[in-house]
């Protein structure tokens, strides 16, 4: 019975660590087609009304937002873009975006969604909150908060206020090649 109870044991603690293990991996791959993601090139957006405030150097823009960047495009209800002029520099540069309502970010791989979402071009981070869900294929992650690293592709959840905790839903390859 000891012994019994024993490989019970072992087998738990190891299923927790393939889990374990399981979700940083798929987190990881989710997000693969925006690693090394170029934050240097031009951002196009477009909204149903713009007001430019110069002297605090933000620009409002409300009204199915969308913001495109290369390969990465992410639309809100209302963003607030935070940008820079360099002394001398005849164009500013944007610094950060942050959106709100209905924050949905989408690359060629994987959709992520949530209520509001952070892009701080200086520091190549997208931080997304308030019942975040990252899709990908059959896959899905659900949390509270994510942070995407644009340079590293690293993903970071962080639990969901309901449960504390994240949660995922991962597809099993088939294993049957009979079966579709």
């Amino acid at each position: 019975m000891k012994t019994l109870l024993n490989i019970l044991n072992l087998s738990a603690s190891l299923l927790v660590v393939i889990m374990i293990g399981a979700v940083p991996s798929q987190a990881q791959e989710a997000i693969s087609a925006l690693k090394n993601h170029d934050t240097s090139q031009p951002i196009d957006i477009s909204a149903d009304r713009m007001e430019v405030r110069q002297n605090e150097n933000i620009a409002l823009l409300i009204g199915k937002v969308q913001a495109i960047q290369g390969n990465m495009t992410f639309t809100a209800e209302r963003v607030t873009v935070y940008y820079e002029v360099a002394e001398g520099a005849s164009k500013p540069t944007i610094a950060r975006l942050d959106a709100t309502g209905q924050f949905k970010l989408v690359s060629p791989t994987e959709v992520a969604e949530g209520s509001w979402g952070v892009y701080d071009v200086k520091q190549r981070l997208v931080t997304m909150g308030g019942a975040v869900k990252l899709t990908r294929n059959e896959n899905i992650i659900t949390a509270d908060r994510l942070v995407l690293d644009l340079e590293t592709g690293v993903t970071n959840f962080d639990g969901r206020q309901d449960n504390g905790r994240v949660q995922g839903r991962f597809a099993v390859p088939n294993k049957n090649p009979n079966q579709e």
